[in-house]
């Protein structure tokens, strides 16, 4: 049996992510991987506690990218919470780089969990 799903929403900056993206094909594949992680069919690995990030262990990464030459490039990275066989919430929270950490410090900025410049 599948999970049902009783709420989602997506950041207020998740628009200004997509557009930071610049290749139209990129924009169109992050946003279907955000209708397949709605609908079920793709869940993400779980993230962590970082120094850099804060504590993003309620969390996950989906990884994606247009090029198949490399190791994907970009991340979405969002909240899931579920009870039994429903999942209550999905948020998704940024859209962006792995490079320097991009989409995992815009995240746990828009949480307010970013650590502060001494706490690392």
């Amino acid at each position: 049996m599948a999970k049902s799903l009783r709420h989602f929403t997506i950041h207020e900056k998740i628009p200004d992510d997509l557009r930071n993206l610049k290749e139209r094909d990129l924009q169109l594949l992050a946003l279907k991987k955000i209708q397949a992680i709605k609908s079920g069919h793709l869940h993400g690995q779980p993230l962590g506690d970082h120094r850099k990030t804060g504590d993003l262990s309620d969390c996950f990464k989906l990884l994606f990218d247009t090029r198949t030459d490399l190791p994907p490039r970009f991340r979405i990275v969002y909240r899931q919470e579920n009870q039994d066989l429903e999942i209550l919430f999905i948020e998704i929270l940024s859209i962006g780089e792995r490079y320097q950490l991009e989409a995992y410090i815009a995240a746990a900025e828009r949480l307010g969990r970013l650590p502060e410049e001494g706490e690392y």
